[in-house]
């Protein structure tokens, strides 16, 4: 479901190309994983929405020369601890034309701190062309980088157009966007490995259109720029390595209408919405025999200030975030203890303030129906008794202890992790206000967070292994997260802490218990043949309601079978999908937040399969092509995509059978 609500880009820009399904590093380094997956490290913490480890201190790698570097091997479908946007995490074996999010890694980066690094010694660069018939998809992506002794430059650009699609035996499904984005880098090196580096980025989206009804939505106009500054000097000290330091600032600038590309709807609305974020870090890494430390400092800031405007005059009709701002600041401090050459113990602290305020509550002179409009001051008292000015503080510790056993010459690994994780709410969840006729059915698109939110708390135990042992490669995980004061959203039904039962879309905080598994096995004969499979299993349980948690994943497998020669390789992938027997996905009595909302059939099951081959005739160039959905199955996903920020949420039929080519080459 879909209506004219605020969203933004929070900067997430994962490579999606169909044309051989590769991530992008650095200008001039090509970086892959099964299906061109980008194997996450394991942290103490768990795996981030960015493919990232999720680390109790900082958020990006802390390489040291004591320290062994560790892959978990397994590949998180969710995040508990991620917030809306990152529970469930991109795949990249999933239908390309039905996730909003995409763009080639390091054009816009992560939101957080994490810089692009050095780029390789020399001039390198990456060219790549892609088409899909799903959607008739058409990319282009160019990268390059020249570094000498003491300076260096960079620079990408990378264009998509994508359009509808026809879904099997079913109708035309709207999926058209244009993208444009680019960026430009220069730095200055250092003898010893110190460096300095600036980074300029722009991404453009036009023309993004949504599947709905004649008054749904579609985006109009999508801009984000984005400046990088990121350094570390090399230090002489027999404790201190070395200082890093990044920071980035992201403007967003969108717009969504219902009338630029569909028929004259019944009232005409448009949302205009400006989003900032910035994120600084300065850490310093050290040690000795034995033992390795971080100690680090981080700022971030989320700010949003949006408002939806209706008829003919576009008049401003409800504010949708009246300058709303969440920003923290982070003391941490990460330790490494060798305890043996084949084990180690990882500690890690966290102290986060955190401080959100709404500085405009009082926002006024909007109308609706004829009359005014309440402000968000007047929303919040109605929905949850709120008397407060919008503004909260907090004061968090997270904290983390994980324990590494290596095994078989270093080739296997145990691990074992208990972490305690808090998370804020953000600024959709604390201050979004939305408002409609206070009638059906306009009034259960209401949207009204809540101010008054206490931050989530993940007691998440973790452990799990891999090892590789003559043909056979396996690994597998398992976690279970107690979560203290979930943050839900929810219709408003008078519950604990909520004063009105007409369901409305609000936001509150519950317990909850998370548990996952993931496991994965390949093996390779002699001749270049392989077979591999893996397994994702994760369970969602609202215990303050004791229903199910919205939106978890069912029972998912992958089975592979390919063969790699010296420069061709194919692979089939059978994706398999169980029938979701545990939903929320009846507004009147839950969310409603799993399909569409009125209490609907189960979501069925299915299996799809599909076929690649690359052909590598220079060690540099690769061809590829593949048929995705080679059987033209006719299916919904559970899990619905979401346009960024946007609360509503759509879930169209997949693409059905679709050829793909591409091709790469780097120098």
């Amino acid at each position: 479901m879909r209506g004219i609500m605020p969203t933004c880009s929070n900067s997430h820009t994962l490579l999606t190309m169909t044309v051989a399904a590769f991530a992008l590093g650095a200008p001039g380094h090509v970086r892959a994983g099964d299906n061109g997956a980008a194997v996450a490290p394991s942290s103490i913490a768990g795996v981030g929405t960015d493919g990232r480890t999720l680390d109790i201190v900082t958020r990006g790698a802390r390489p040291g020369k004591d320290q062994k570097p560790q892959t978990r091997q397994t590949r998180a479908i969710y995040d508990p601890a991620g917030g809306q946007d990152g529970r469930n995490l991109p795949r990249p074996d999933l239908p390309l034309c039905a996730n909003w999010r995409g763009g080639p890694r390091g054009t816009l980066l992560p939101a957080g701190p994490g810089g692009s690094g050095l780029p390789q010694p020399g001039r390198h660069g990456l060219i790549g062309l892609g088409y899909s018939k799903a959607c008739e998809r058409t990319e282009a992506v160019l990268q390059f980088s020249t570094r000498g002794d003491r300076f260096f430059a960079r620079g990408t650009i990378y264009s998509e157009d994508v359009g509808a699609y026809r879904a099997p035996e079913g109708p035309l499904v709207r999926s058209d966007r244009e993208r444009l984005s680019y960026s430009l880098g220069a730095g200055l090196v250092g003898r010893n490995g110190s460096f300095l580096s600036f980074d300029a980025r722009r991404l453009e989206r036009d023309r993004i259109l949504f599947q709905g009804n004649a008054t749904g939505a579609d985006t109009r106009r999508f801009d984000v720029e984005g400046y990088d500054l990121a350094g570390t000097y090399v230090l002489d000290g027999s404790g201190a390595t070395r200082l890093r330091v990044e920071g980035r600032f992201n403007r967003i600038d969108r717009i969504n209408d219902n009338f630029s590309f569909r028929g004259p709807p019944p009232t005409r609305s448009e949302v205009r919405l400006d989003r900032e974020t910035v994120d600084v870090l300065a850490v310093i890494d050290g040690g000795g025999a034995g033992f390795i430390w971080t100690l680090g400092i981080e700022y971030a800031s989320d700010q949003r200030d949006g408002t939806r405007y209706q008829g003919p005059a576009l008049t401003p009709q409800s504010p949708n975030y009246a300058d709303a701002r969440v920003a923290s600041t982070a003391l941490t401090a990460e330790g490494t203890w060798t305890l043996a050459p084949e084990s180690r113990l990882k500690t890690g602290l966290r102290l986060d303030h955190v401080d959100a305020r709404l500085g405009d509550i009082d926002r006024s002179g909007m109308l609706t129906g004829g009359g005014a409009t309440p402000t968000p001051r007047q929303m919040f008292a109605a929905t949850y008794g709120y008397g407060g000015e919008g503004r909260k503080s907090e004061t968090n510790l997270g904290a983390g202890l994980r324990f590494e056993r290596d095994f078989n010459g270093q080739q296997g690994q145990l691990f074992a992790g208990l972490t305690y994780t808090p998370r804020t709410a953000d600024p959709r969840e604390r201050y979004l206000t939305s408002f409609t006729p206070a009638t059906a059915p306009q009034i259960f698109s209401t949207w009204i967070g809540n101010p008054d939110l206490d931050p989530e708390r993940h007691a998440m135990l973790e452990v799990g292994g891999n090892t590789s042992r003559g043909p056979w490669t396996l690994a597998g995980r398992a976690y279970a997260d107690w979560v203290e004061d979930f943050i839900l959203w929810d219709r408003a039904r008078g519950q604990a802490g909520v004063t009105r039962a007409d369901n409305v879309n609000i936001y509150r905080n519950v317990d909850a218990f998370i548990a996952g598994l993931e496991a994965k096995a390949t093996y390779r004969w002699d001749n270049g043949v392989w077979a591999g499979a893996e397994v994702w299993l994760t369970h969602g349980e609202n215990t303050t309601d004791n229903r199910p948690i919205a939106q978890i994943p069912p029972a998912e497998a992958a089975l592979k079978l390919g063969w790699k020669g010296k420069t061709i390789s194919v692979e089939g992938t059978w994706h398999l999908v169980a029938k979701q027997s545990r939903l929320d996905n009846d507004f009147v009595t839950g969310s409603g937040a799993d399909g569409d909302g009125r209490g609907g059939a189960l979501a069925a099951g299915y299996g799809s399969l599909d076929l690649a081959a690359n052909w590598s005739p220079r060690p540099n160039t690769i061809l590829s092509l593949g048929v995705a959905n080679v059987f033209d199955k006719d299916y919904i996903q559970l899990i619905e995509r979401m346009d960024i920020d946007d609360p509503f949420k759509i879930n169209p039929t997949a693409p059905g059978r679709s050829l793909w080519a591409g091709a790469t080459i780097r120098f």
